[in-house]
């Protein structure tokens, strides 16, 4: 594969998001209607009787694949429009965790701290794969995930990188797993640790990547994931992907 290939979700109603996702349809005809509204023209007067549709659309700015901005994580940390576009295109290094159990992805140390070692300075982005993105829309996609542990992030920041990428549903593990770890301790640490971690350490997460077969194997990657310009703590982005090693 030489060419750049798209890795963002598709996004339509009825694909189980838990805030569920809404489209309303002005239709060509309605269109006309409303177009004509105020002026000496019916819509009959159209071009083929109608002219150009709309669509309204309801969904959360965390719904497909979106990058997470420090404001996400902390009230006092920047929105999505106040970082320069170079922090979402660049190389990634690929990591590809889809046998291990558990909830969270597992990985040699050594050899992760080496790669990053290897592209340090060349990659700004870590990217991990779980195999998540195969259930895309189903209802486990959104239950059942590989969160990645902080301190795999924190190696990564250490070493100048400062986006992490997945295709899970979130950076951290389940709701359900960090729940259960909270009430058996009550640690506040057990909750949402990889998001928090962005209030000390202000990163980028760039979640929901999707159809990422061809990249299993690869250990670095071109990408191009650029933001929508949103006053907000997340955007949805098109992102796409090429190898390169």
């Amino acid at each position: 594969m030489t060419g750049f290939q798209c890795i963002s979700t598709p996004l339509y109603p009825g694909n189980k998001e838990p805030v569920a996702i809404e489209i309303e349809e002005i239709t060509h005809e309605q269109g006309a209607a409303i177009l004509s509204q105020g002026f000496d023209i019916s819509a009959s007067d159209w071009p083929d009787g109608y002219a150009i549709s709309n669509e309204i659309v309801t969904l959360s700015t965390h719904q497909g694949t979106h990058i997470d901005a420090p404001k996400h994580y902390s009230p006092d940390g920047e929105d999505i429009c106040a970082f320069d576009i170079h922090n979402f295109m660049g190389q990634a290094v690929v990591m590809t965790d889809r046998q291990s159990p558990g909830p969270e992805v597992v990985v040699d140390y050594d050899e992760y701290r080496a790669k990053l070692d290897r592209y340090a300075g060349r990659a700004n982005a870590v990217f991990f794969i779980t195999g998540a993105y195969e259930r895309y829309g189903e209802e486990s996609y959104f239950l059942d995930f590989k969160g990645v542990p902080p301190q795999l992030v924190e190696a990564a920041l250490d070493r100048g990188y400062s986006l992490i990428g997945t295709d899970g549903f979130s950076l951290d593990p389940p709701f359900a797993v960090m729940s259960d770890r909270f009430l058996s301790t009550r640690d506040p640490k057990t909750l949402w640790p990889t998001h928090v971690l962005g209030r000390r350490r202000p990163y980028f997460q760039l979640e929901r990547l999707y159809d990422l077969k061809n990249f299993e194997g690869a250990n670095l990657v071109d990408y191009f994931a650029l933001p929508i310009k949103l006053h907000c703590g997340a955007a949805w982005t098109r992102a796409i992907a090429r190898i390169v090693e």
